[in-house]
C-alpha cells in the first residue's frame, strides 16, 4: 500500500491528480459538508472520519489539500475559496434544518451513533411501550450525548426499540 506521503510526492510530480480520489470522493464530499455543524463533537468526529477515509485509501490530509489546490490544473483563487466556503455554509445550514425535521446520520460508516438512535426513539414517544421504556430512552439520550455508549444489555434493548419506532 502506498502511503499518503508517497502519493503526495507522486502527485507533486504530476501523476494522477484528482482522479486518485475518485473512489472516496463521494464520501469525502459528505464528510466535508458535515464540518459546518454547530456541534463541536460532530466536527471533531467528522475530522477523524475524514482522516480514516483518507488513510484507508493510502492518503493523508496533505494529499487532499494538494488536490484541492490543483483542481483542473490550477490553484484556486481567493475568490474561489470564498465561494466554496459560502456554498459550504449554505449546505450546512440546509443540513441543520433537515436534521431538525428528521433523522440524519454522521457516522463515518453511515450508521447512526448511539445518541442519534436514542434521539430517534425519543422523537417517537407514542411508539414506546410504557413509562419504563420512555424513562430508559430519556436516560439513553442523556448518557450518549457526549459520546457515551450503552452497556451490552442496554444496547440490545435500544436497538429493539429503534427498529420498532422506525417502522
Amino acid at each position: 500500500m502506498t502511503t499518503g506521503a508517497v502519493k503526495c510526492a507522486a502527485t507533486a510530480n504530476g501523476a494522477g491528480k484528482m482522479n486518485e480520489f475518485a473512489s472516496i470522493a463521494p464520501k469525502l464530499g459528505k464528510l466535508l459538508r458535515l464540518l459546518s455543524s454547530n456541534s463541536d463533537g460532530e466536527v471533531v468526529a467528522t475530522v477523524r472520519a475524514i482522516q480514516r477515509t483518507l488513510e484507508g485509501d493510502g492518503f493523508d490530509i496533505h494529499a487532499l489539500a494538494e488536490r484541492i489546490e490543483e483542481a483542473n490544473g490550477k490553484r484556486f483563487s481567493e475568490a474561489d475559496a470564498h465561494e466554496i466556503y459560502r456554498r459550504g455554509v449554505e449546505d450546512g445550514r440546509r443540513a441543520a434544518v433537515e436534521e431538525r425535521r428528521g433523522f440524519r446520520s454522521i457516522d463515518a460508516l453511515d450508521e447512526p451513533t448511539w445518541h442519534e438512535i436514542a434521539l430517534e426513539c425519543a422523537a417517537h414517544e407514542n411508539r414506546l411501550f410504557g413509562e419504563r421504556e420512555k424513562q430508559f430512552v430519556e436516560d439513553m439520550v442523556r448518557r450518549t450525548v457526549h459520546g457515551g455508549e450503552p452497556t451490552e444489555k442496554q444496547a440490545a434493548w435500544l436497538r429493539k426499540i429503534y427498529s420498532r419506532v422506525r417502522k
